[in-house]
């Protein structure tokens, strides 16, 4: 089960004042399509942060199977193509493809999700059940 109370956009906040300058928040959401909590969280990091992308394999971008969203997001720039770059590198010879997103591309995907607050985090009703 996924702790609610680590996906709002208080918590959010709270990541973003502990970290450095430069630093940079990363994490993992595991969602199946329609894709609605990964939707709402990246509604709910793109709040916060001035910087977001999202890495994942193009089945789940493209919903046609669920799997993990890595969401980067930082309010310094964040060197898109070099973390493209580097996750081809460090991938090469598995037979595992994953895309690296940001900017309007984002933006489309997110379209749609709620922002999530103290207040309202119905996250167990956004997440879709595996085999679902």
């Amino acid at each position: 089960s996924v702790p609610w109370h680590l996906t709002t956009v208080e918590a959010v906040r709270d990541v973003e004042r502990v970290l450095r300058p430069d630093g940079v928040y990363a994490l993992n959401v595991i969602d199946h399509a329609p894709g609605d909590f990964v939707r709402a969280e990246l509604v709910t990091v793109s709040a916060v942060f001035d910087q977001v992308a999202m890495i994942a394999s193009p089945g789940a971008l493209d919903q046609s199977t669920g799997g993990n969203y890595v969401l980067v997001a930082s309010d310094s720039p964040l060197p898109v193509q070099d973390i493209a770059a580097r996750v081809d590198e460090r991938l090469d010879g598995r037979g595992i493809v994953l895309q690296t997103v940001s900017g309007d591309a984002l933006d489309a995907f997110a379209e749609g999700g709620e922002l999530l607050t103290d207040a309202f985090a119905p996250v167990d009703q956004l997440l879709t059940p595996y085999g679902s």
